[in-house]
């Protein structure tokens, strides 16, 4: 990308060649100066960087810092298991369905039976299903086979699993500040996660949200490299986070974008500038294709299964009916009601139709119903916007402790002030992807916390975020 001030230029070169003119076209010469230094000035204090520089990016990590970050993963992995262990009834989360993941634990209980990625309304009918992406009820399926369906073991290896892919989202997230903004960055950006009340929320349940967010911080830490040579690696992390959970689609425009508007030259080749657009087609092409042999098996088999290619789990149309059916602000747009999964009636239909079938017409009733009443739709669509980056206000915040509500407030108070105070350090990207991530659930479901622990990473980075000394005074250094 290029530099802040490269678009100064013509702004700061207006007026200065004044030759012989006369005193009065000097004087105007001036003051056309002072006008155009005062708009450089404007757009210095406004400009908003997409990205780190260059020249920051391409640079490698000394490895006493790569030792520090593996410093704070064992740190944050031996806090979150042991208070976690103790804090948490992993009893009472055996006997919560929806504690052992419900959609997610049924298909993985299935899988560790033998009977494949399955739904299974009665024990005598197993039915193929893309409910969710595969990683994770397939990993929980592993735990199931080793330590028992349900198991209380399995609940506490679900606990130690959960808190590694925390501990190494807190690596990432050292190593993450530090190339943005240094060290002290890195270690503030780390320290947010570790105390964030809704971190600790869902540590011990069984769902891909530790997980997902992993992988999504992985990509994240991928677009940092200059893509002549990352090109590959966005494609395939981009590809995992998906298969952990589709709601990964949402970012993926960041990642387009970045793709092809990224820094696309070699330091160390400055002629390969003049060929930007060759590189660019290349990098998106082989972003295409790693990606495409990751998400291969589960389309491939998606394809076989329902005759249609789609990388993406199978369910998009019920949570759309499940947020906007009539009495969805009943249930504070919990969705449940009319789900298959809670209303037999509803389970009847997924049986009969299949989960293709049933999922066409769940699309049709939700678009059906926002077109007769699209004010409604637009009111309940702000209302998800806003419980999704400050809780559920709607309900007195008595569905969730205001424990954690109070921490969904502060951290988007804190990530919002950080990505405007850090704009010209490159923060362009990743406010564009917290924003878009909630994209989602604003049109379906409720705010409910787990949704946004997933984007709670980069959050923690931009509140972490603060323009330094040196980068306030060179933002205005080449107009003085």
């Amino acid at each position: 990308m290029p530099e802040s001030g490269a678009h100064r230029a013509p702004f700061c070169n207006i007026g200065l060649d004044s030759g012989d003119a006369s005193s009065d076209g000097a004087r105007s010469l001036t003051g056309k100066r002072r006008l155009g230094d005062r708009v450089v000035r404007a757009l210095a204090r406004t400009t908003w960087r997409w990205a780190p520089p260059g020249t920051q990016r391409s640079r490698a990590l000394p490895a006493h810092e790569l030792r520090r970050a593996l410093g704070v993963v064992a740190l944050v992995f031996a806090v979150k298991l042991g208070l976690g262990g103790i804090w948490f009834d992993l009893e009472g989360i055996v006997a919560n369905g929806f504690a052992f993941g419900f959609e997610v634990g049924h298909i993985a209980g299935n899988i560790a039976a033998g009977h494949g990625f399955t739904v299974s309304p009665d024990s005598e009918v197993y039915l193929p299903t893309a409910w969710v992406s595969p990683l994770y009820p397939l990993m929980l399926a592993g735990i199931f086979k080793l330590f028992g369906a349900y198991s209380l073991a399995a609940a506490k290896a679900m606990l130690v699993a959960n808190c590694l892919f925390q501990a190494a989202s807190a690596g990432l997230l050292y190593l993450l500040g530090v190339r943005f903004g240094g060290r002290s960055v890195g270690l503030v950006a780390a320290c947010i996660f570790l105390v964030n009340p809704n971190g600790w929320q869902f540590l011990a349940w069984a769902w891909p949200s530790q997980l997902f967010a992993f992988l999504l911080l992985l990509h994240f830490y991928s677009l940092l490299f200059p893509i002549y040579r990352s090109a590959g690696l966005v494609g395939a992390t981009f590809a995992l986070a998906l298969m952990a959970d589709g709601a990964a689609i949402a970012v993926a425009p960041v990642t387009l974008a970045h793709l092809y508007f990224g820094n696309s030259a070699n330091p160390a080749n400055p002629a390969s500038a003049a060929d930007a657009n060759r590189v660019r087609r290349r990098s998106l092409a082989a972003a295409l294709i790693c990606f495409a042999i990751v998400v291969a098996p589960w389309t491939i088999r998606n394809a076989q299964q329902f005759g249609s290619i789609n990388p993406l789990r199978g369910n998009v149309g019920v949570n759309l009916w499940v947020g906007n059916y009539p009495g969805a602000n009943d249930e504070s747009f919990h969705g449940l009601a009319p789900s298959p999964w809670h209303d037999a009636a509803e389970g009847k239909k997924f049986v009969a139709l299949g989960e293709r079938g049933y999922d066409r017409m769940a699309r049709d009733r939700a678009l059906a119903e926002i077109v007769a009443r699209p004010g409604r739709f637009i009111v309940n669509s702000l209302t998800r916007f806003s419980g999704f980056w400050l809780g559920e206000w709607w309900t007195g915040y008595q569905h969730i402790a205001w424990f954690y509500s109070l921490g969904l407030i502060a951290l988007t108070a804190l990530a919002l002030r950080g990505a405007i105070r850090a704009r010209k350090l490159g923060t362009g990207a990743l406010l564009a992807a917290v924003l878009l991530f909630g994209g989602p659930y604003y049109l379906t479901v409720h705010g409910h916390g787990r949704y946004r622990v997933p984007i709670e990473p980069l959050m923690c980075l931009l509140a972490a975020l603060k323009p330094s000394e040196a980068e306030r005074e060179s933002s205005l250094g080449d107009v003085e």
